[in-house]
């Protein structure tokens, strides 16, 4: 990050001179160079658009404000494409694994949701994390419900059971700002 766009472009062309003395170059399609920090909204909006977000390590970043709305603040939320591909990867675990006992099987799916929220449960991802949460449950009912006869499960059965054998709820587990 730099203050000055001068900066980063000068920063690049030195970064690509120097990796390319050790055979090594910088991809084009993962790197780009945006406008983004605390006027970058404010100026987005005076050309009529949207500021830049970035996607790193899972997570979109975006520019926002703290709560009070006085401070520049970068959030960040589960990105797109690593929440699809985080629900289809559960899904087609579930689907293989649907048949084993179900105590069994909720506590690997509490192992699996713990894993999910101990990365992804950072500062200003509840909303990601809560929408896991929901897709995961929605898809343990439509599997659980799939074993038995068609409909043997509903939503009052699967709630007793989520009693009998709860799964971990989504929190916040790292505060970026303490």
């Amino acid at each position: 990050m730099f203050e000055r766009e001068a900066d980063a472009i000068r920063f690049r062309k030195e970064l690509d001179l120097r990796l390319s003395k050790f055979g090594l170059e910088i991809s084009p399609e993962k790197t780009k160079t945006i406008e983004f920090g605390p006027y970058a909204q404010s100026k987005a909006d005076s050309r009529g658009g949207k500021a830049s977000t970035f996607d790193f390590l899972g997570f979109t970043h975006y520019c926002s404000r703290s709560r009070n709305g006085r401070k520049f603040r970068m959030k960040r939320i589960t990105s797109r494409k690593k929440f699809t591909a985080k629900i289809r990867m559960f899904r087609d675990w579930l689907k293989a694994n649907r048949t084993l006992p179900t105590d069994e099987l909720m506590g690997k799916v509490g192992s699996k949701l713990q894993g999910h929220f101990a990365y992804y449960g950072v500062t200003d991802n509840s909303k990601g994390l809560n929408r896991f949460s929901y897709e995961v449950h929605r898809l343990l009912f439509k599997w659980l419900n799939r074993r038995g006869k068609r409909g043997c499960m509903n939503w009052e059965k699967f709630n007793l059971l989520l009693k009998k054998f709860p799964l971990p709820q989504p929190r916040i587990t790292v505060n970026l700002f303490a």
